[in-house]
């Protein structure tokens, strides 16, 4: 079976420009929210859209948008003339099917939702302290730092000065707004985040999640919430920039991104990004690690969290052996969309079949396929970025527990490893029942080479809560997180850098939040009522993206290579390692009295 050649556009695309053609409304949970052109006239219908344009037809990309009533939402500012640009685009739903006819296009990607992956963690695990207290003036200072997330609650005492005005430089509203398609990004200086404290005009809610706003204070929190500071940030003293996505979706983060590095002018900048996920190729060829590489470079630093799959069975992989079928097992862990992504080396020849629970084999077909055991949508196309051959498999509503099966038969075979990763709006665990659980589950965007990809360290294993001090028995410290995952990326790409506290972290918590009103967080809040304990890969990253902020501080030219290189050769090496670099711990743990002595 040969994988169709005739399409760039993503199997989420080709769905909802099927639907627009027939004007149908599109299934909500196949458009992940943000292809959910229901209710509309289809002529009236517009989404955002990633297209990655090569960079001398840009003009062309534009003048295509405008002539079919699209319009750019956000380009690079410095496209160059050779490569590829990824352009966050407005396009009518209605044009959908005809990008696949435009020669300056390489590759259409609807948006991908992400999803969300401390006073103790600054002392002898990491030598922080012990540096700061022999540098009095490493504080950030200088330094933009960006947490693209949630969002910040900017009236958190944690981001504000002495005088009580905000440190935030600009807080930035991603979102979908009801009733729209399209993305729109407001954006509010500290001018007005300023007089919004002061019961002037408000502005949108810093952070009803409360993810974003325990990052941000991880990196960058002066700990003001306290009278003696004690879970203040790495780079208390750097600005800082705040975007809520709402949702998590990959176009937001982009855009946040961009944002980031324009208002940072000409200061050094890092971007912390707590999210991933593993709808793609986890090879560096989708649009935002592509934007991670082109807006990356000398004082512009992006931080990633590993992810948190370490132990969840999100990946499985097989060898094609001529005359052996190869078979991967998905279980369906809640009622909600259910993606599985089979990734097939470019040369070898298989056919591909989607197996019911009750033994029905289906070959792939593009459309909607109904059968009693739920309804689901297979496609088999060459991607046209990496050459690879994928099968995607969008399972819509099948029952819980349900296993439904992958089979691969091999025709003749040049390479052989095969690649797959499964997940769930909901993100459930187990969706290869027993699939070994060692490697590849590392989430993109931490795939990309340039990033700074971050796994969890256990810093400690007590935390004051509103009872007084807790302990969690049997948890050991100075080691990795079970939960952290696992490198290499498909292509051996070797990530994770570096492992950093992320475990039983203590930081700011956002007023209002589903955190500050979660009752399964009530035993983690601090007395204060400004703090919270929790943990991920989420937590780490955020605390690198601080060092990173002070290693620019001092040299604002570093590059990406040149802080990964740096975080790398003075990583902690022990017994707990092993052989470094591993899946797990990458180089090693985070140490900053030897990463700053050299």
């Amino acid at each position: 079976m040969e994988p169709r050649r005739d399409t760039v556009l993503d199997a989420r695309l080709r769905r909802a420009a099927a639907f627009a053609d027939l004007d149908l409304p599109a299934d909500e949970s196949i458009g992940a929210r943000a292809l959910d052109v229901s209710g509309r006239a289809a002529e009236t219908r517009r989404t955002t859209v990633k297209l990655l344009v090569r960079s001398a037809e840009l003009a062309s990309a534009e003048s295509w948008l405008e002539g079919v009533g699209g319009h750019v939402v956000s380009a690079p500012p410095d496209p160059g003339s050779s490569g590829q640009v990824v352009v966050l685009a407005g396009v009518p739903v209605t044009a959908l099917s005809s990008l696949d006819r435009q020669p300056w296009l390489v590759r259409a990607e609807a948006p991908k939702e992400m999803f969300t992956r401390m006073d103790r963690a600054r002392g002898p695990v990491t030598g922080v302290d012990a540096v700061q207290t022999a540098h009095g003036d490493l504080t950030g200072a200088g330094v933009l730092l960006a947490v693209v997330d949630t969002g910040v609650d900017w009236a958190h005492p944690d981001f504000r000065h002495g005088d009580g005005t905000t440190r935030l430089e600009r807080f930035v509203h991603a979102h979908v707004p009801e009733g729209s398609d399209e993305s729109r990004f407001d954006v509010f200086e500290a001018s007005a985040i300023n007089k919004a404290l002061n019961g002037g005009p408000p502005i949108p809610t810093g952070d009803p999640g409360g993810h974003g706003t325990h990052c941000a204070s991880i990196a960058a929190g002066n700990g003001r919430g306290t009278t003696d500071r004690r879970f203040r940030g790495v780079a208390p003293e750097a600005s800082l920039m705040g975007v809520r996505a709402e949702p998590l979706l990959d176009v937001h983060i982009i855009e946040g991104i961009r944002q980031a590095f324009d208002l940072a002018g000409d200061r050094p900048a890092v971007v912390s990004l707590s999210l991933g996920g593993h709808f793609g190729a986890h090879d560096g060829t989708s649009a935002i690690e592509n934007e991670i590489a082109r807006a990356t470079g000398p004082g512009r630093i992006v931080v990633v969290a590993a992810g948190n799959e370490g132990d969840d069975g999100v990946h499985a992989q097989g060898r094609l052996v001529v005359g052996e079928e190869l078979s991967f097992t998905v279980r369906v862990p809640d009622t909600g969309l259910v993606f599985c992504d089979v990734w097939i080396p470019r040369g070898d020849k298989v056919d591909v079949f989607v197996e019911t629970p009750s033994g029905t084999r289906f070959e792939p077909n593009t459309g909607e396929t109904s059968t009693p055991d739920g309804v689901f949508v297979a496609d088999f196309v060459e991607n046209p970025v990496n050459r690879e051959q994928n099968l995607t498999f969008l399972m819509i509503n099948g029952t819980v527990d349900e296993r439904w099966t992958i089979r691969v038969t091999p025709l003749s075979v040049v390479h052989g490893e095969v690649h797959a990763w499964a997940g769930s709006v909901d993100g459930g665990r187990l969706m290869f029942p027993g699939a070994p659980l060692a490697g590849y589950s590392i989430g993109m965007p931490a795939t990309e080479e340039r990033a700074v990809a971050v796994g969890s360290l256990i810093s400690r294993n007590e935390f004051e809560g509103p009872q007084g001090d807790s302990t969690l028995p049997g948890l050991a410290v100075d080691v990795v997180s079970s939960f952290s995952s696992q490198g290499p990326t498909r292509i051996g790409v070797q990530k994770p850098d570096i492992v950093a506290p992320g475990q039983v972290v203590t930081a700011a918590l956002s007023a209002g939040s589903d955190m500050a009103t979660s009752p399964r967080l009530a035993a983690r809040r601090h007395p204060s009522g400004k703090y919270v304990t929790i943990q991920g890969t989420s937590m780490a990253t955020p605390f690198v993206a601080g060092i990173v902020a002070l290693m620019l501080q001092r040299e604002p030219r570093l590059t990406p290579e040149e802080v990964q290189q740096r975080l790398r050769v003075t990583a902690r090496r022990d017994a707990t390692t092993g052989p470094v670099w591993n899946p797990r711990y990458g180089w090693g743990k985070l140490d900053a009295e030897a990463l700053f002595r050299s």
